[in-house]
């Protein structure tokens, strides 16, 4: 995938976390049973923009990681999977958003 195309899926995702987040946020506010159904369109797009991402090598460790995933990402979105029904998981999705928000706007500078 071309730098291009990986900025315009970052960007296409951002835009409909943008639309998805209120009512999810809202479904796990009133506990809405439907609030397992509206989280998992947004964990997949965030899996699969992510691992759009060049993998890189840490320089540390010598794991292997893509260059859009936070911090942690893999224990944090393993959390967010198990702990679905909790209002914990959105709080964290929202972090795990903001900080690949972050993550593609430094790799567009740096490029």
């Amino acid at each position: 995938m071309t730098h291009e195309q990986l900025k315009k899926n970052v960007q296409q995702v951002l835009d409909i976390w943008g639309q998805q987040k209120p009512e999810v946020e809202k479904a796990y506010a009133v506990n809405d049973p439907r609030k397992l159904e509206l989280i998992q369109p947004a964990i997949d797009q965030l899996e699969w923009v992510v691992e759009q991402s060049e993998e890189l090598e840490n320089p540390h460790t010598g794991k292997m990681y893509h260059a859009l995933a936070p911090n942690n990402y893999r224990e944090r979105i393993e959390f967010i999977k198990v702990q679905k029904n909790s209002h914990y998981a959105v709080i964290q999705l929202t972090m795990l958003y903001d900080e690949m928000k972050k993550k593609a706007a430094r790799l567009r500078v740096q490029q």
